[in-house]
């Protein structure tokens, strides 16, 4: 258990003590009696020793010794004599024993004998503790042996780490290669047995994951100086990028192991907490939202409500809605009629909608998280407006008369179109089909409005024009403008809607004038008399025309002319049958009949004239009336006799009152005759 070799001189360095100094004076041969004389008497017996020996020079040996840790007590550790040559080991007596410090454990971890020089452990040596002793051995004949007791390790101790666990923050953004300092496992045992290595334990209850580990260990090079830690720095090293989102926390299990046979291991759990940044943007549930409101909504009607979901933690997953602005093709883009809550989500009518405007609003959402560079998502949310009966069916007219006039000709045959009448309802966005009522003998197909003809006294009627929503407004009985020239027809739409709408529509449809009237005079026979003495162009009578066409129009100007009907004149007198010349004229435009020539009443006293009265229509209808004209006599003539000379013979006895003479006055004026004696 130990080998020794001889050494000339005294121990340099040591301090000789007194075997007896702690415990029984069992260190000196024979020893007994208090222990304070022992400690006396040995020490001047010592002191006398070293003297004696330092001047006879000494031989000094030394003797080197080992035992195991961990041995049980009274194990044998060796024999100081082994370390005497081996003439000297026969010798008797014993040996005085010197420690190396005052402190020094010697006599507490071993039991020396001090007559045979059998060293013992006294308890169970722990190399951790001390892993050597040594003393110095006197014999009583001066022989030195100086006694090295090396305290071989064994594999007690296992490696372990300063504490059994720790937590790791560590943020999801560090990049693969980021290293996190560990620390080292501690083993008291030396050489082989103390820390070799280290490994990160795979549980056993976790699959393998297919993209390979997030870790590894990395640490320094066994076999560096003692006075170093070998395994030192121990270093945790990220292999990939962390996905908090996916694993919030990392729980590895670290082992430290020895050289040991068996080996011993020590465990580190390292909790590691992935740190949250804002990696991830808000998602919305759906990818796009649709949504319907109706056209009365008031302002602040829920519409809709979108919800967007950030797997960051903190500020970097709560999300703020809002609308973004886009380019309009209306003058208020469809932002301006919607609003959503910045925190629920809920999508709210902000303005009155009008679906006849615009019947589909499109809408982008912005979701944004609180991050410090915040994440942002979008979602389309289409939304429908409902139609709601709010508005009343439209009537649209389209006359096909000449230049689109709401006219009719008389003239107009049973079933000629006067208007092309189509029905429509901005609720619905497109014409619908109508249906007129009222009208016996009228299909119009079905429809959610119904239209309807009210007045005109059955000379009008609506027909089907065979498309869904158009009819034509028709003649259906005799017209007659100058019986009636205006009708006051009214059209009436209603829609199906709760309460129904309607829309009236008044026509006032005039009758168009035909030529069809001729004129007629106030009277059939017109009388007049005018003065032979009246000069040309004097008025004599005026005759008057009127026509039931319509007034101001060709059909009812009328134009006036004379036909001279023959008559019978005396010119010289004497002519009775003789005709005479025309003597008066008419105004066309006026009907006024005026002279044209000098009367002689003794020539024509009287004068037949036929009027006629002509309109300007096409083709024109006129009509004629009698005028008859006297000339009044003026005394204008002297008397004449028709002889110079007049012979008669009378009778004698004549009876007075006869007749014997007669004179012709017929052409003449009145005459009054007077008898010269």
């Amino acid at each position: 258990m130990g080998e020794g070799h001889q050494q000339r001189g005294a121990p340099a360095g040591k301090r000789l003590l007194f075997p007896g100094r702690r415990g029984s004076p069992r260190g000196l041969p024979g020893g007994g009696g208090a222990p304070g004389a022992q400690r006396f008497l040995l020490g001047l017996f010592m002191h006398a020793w070293l003297c004696v020996a330092s001047g006879s020079h000494a031989q000094v040996f030394n003797l080197s010794l080992s035992v195991d840790e961990g041995l049980p007590p009274d194990t044998l550790v060796g024999d100081i004599r082994a370390g005497l040559p081996a003439a000297q080991q026969q010798e008797g007596g014993g040996f005085f024993l010197s420690e190396d410090s005052d402190d020094s454990p010697l006599l507490d971890d071993f039991h020396v004998h001090p007559d045979t020089g059998i060293i013992r452990t006294a308890r169970c040596l722990d190399r951790e503790r001390r892993d050597h002793y040594s003393f110095v051995a006197a014999t009583l004949l001066g022989a030195v042996v100086q006694v090295e007791i090396r305290v071989n390790d064994v594999n007690d101790h296992s490696p372990s780490f300063p504490r059994d666990s720790l937590q790791l923050d560590v943020s999801e953004l560090s990049p693969p290669g980021t290293a996190f300092r560990l620390p080292g496992a501690r083993d008291p045992d030396a050489g082989l047995f103390s820390t070799q290595g280290y490994t990160l334990l795979q549980p056993s209850d976790l699959p393998e994951d297919p993209a390979g580990p997030f870790f590894q260990l990395r640490y320094g090079t066994p076999g560096s100086p003692p006075s170093s830690s070998p395994l030192e720095p121990l270093d945790l090293v990220l292999l990939r990028r962390l996905d908090r989102e996916a694993a919030a926390t990392h729980e590895l299990h670290i082992e430290a192991w020895d050289g040991g046979r068996p080996r011993r291991t020590g465990h580190l759990l390292v909790e590691l907490r992935v740190l949250d940044e804002n990696d991830n943007p808000p998602v919305f549930e759906q990818g796009e939202y649709r949504a319907v409101v109706r056209e009365d909504a008031r302002p602040g009607a829920e519409v809709c409500r979108v919800r967007a979901t950030d797997r960051d933690l903190g500020p970097n997953g709560h999300v703020r809605y809002s609308i973004r602005a886009r380019p309009a093709l209306w003058p208020l883009g469809d932002a301006a009629y919607f609003t959503v809550e910045e925190l629920s989500g809920v999508v709210r009518v902000q303005r009155p909608l009008d679906r006849e405007a615009q019947a589909w609003h499109q809408l982008v959402v912005e979701a944004r998280d609180g991050g410090a560079e915040p994440e942002v998502a979008t979602v389309r949310v289409s939304i429908a407006v409902l139609d709601v009966n709010d508005n009343p069916p439209a009537i649209h007219l389209l006359f096909l008369t000449e230049g689109g006039a709401a006219r009719v000709s008389e003239g107009a045959a049973l079933g000629d179109y006067v208007a092309r009448v189509s029905v429509s309802d901005a609720d619905d966005g497109t014409e619908q089909e109508e249906e007129a009522v009222g009208e016996p003998g009228v299909g119009l197909g079905r429809g959610s409005i119904s239209l309807s003809l009210e007045g005109g006294d059955g000379a009008f009627a609506l027909r089907s024009g065979g498309s869904p929503g158009v009819f034509f407004l028709c003649v259906e009985g005799p017209l007659d403008r100058e019986s009636r020239d205006l009708y006051d027809l009214r059209l009436v739409a209603t829609d199906a809607g709760s309460p129904p709408l309607s829309t009236e529509e008044t026509l006032l449809l005039r009758v168009a004038d035909l030529n069809d009237q001729p004129p007629l005079f106030s009277r059939e026979h017109y009388l007049a008399s005018v003065s032979e003495a009246a000069a040309p162009g004097t008025a004599v009578v005026w005759v008057s025309a009127s026509d039931a066409d319509e007034a101001g129009t060709d059909h009812a100007r009328l134009r006036y002319a004379l036909v001279h009907l023959p008559g019978r004149c005396n010119p010289e007198g004497v002519w009775p049958t003789a005709e005479c010349g025309p003597s008066f004229t008419i105004d066309p435009e006026s009907g006024v009949i005026s002279t044209v020539r000098s009367l002689d009443r003794e020539v024509q006293e009287a004068v037949e004239l036929r009027v006629v009265a002509q309109d300007l229509g096409e083709p024109p209808l006129s009509a004629t009336c009698l005028v008859s004209i006297t000339v009044d006599d003026v005394n204008d003539n002297e008397p004449t006799f028709q002889r110079q000379v007049y012979n008669a013979t009378l009778a004698e006895h004549t009876p007075v009152g006869h007749c014997f003479l007669q004179h012709d006055w017929q052409f003449f004026e009145l005459l009054g005759y007077s008898k010269k004696a």
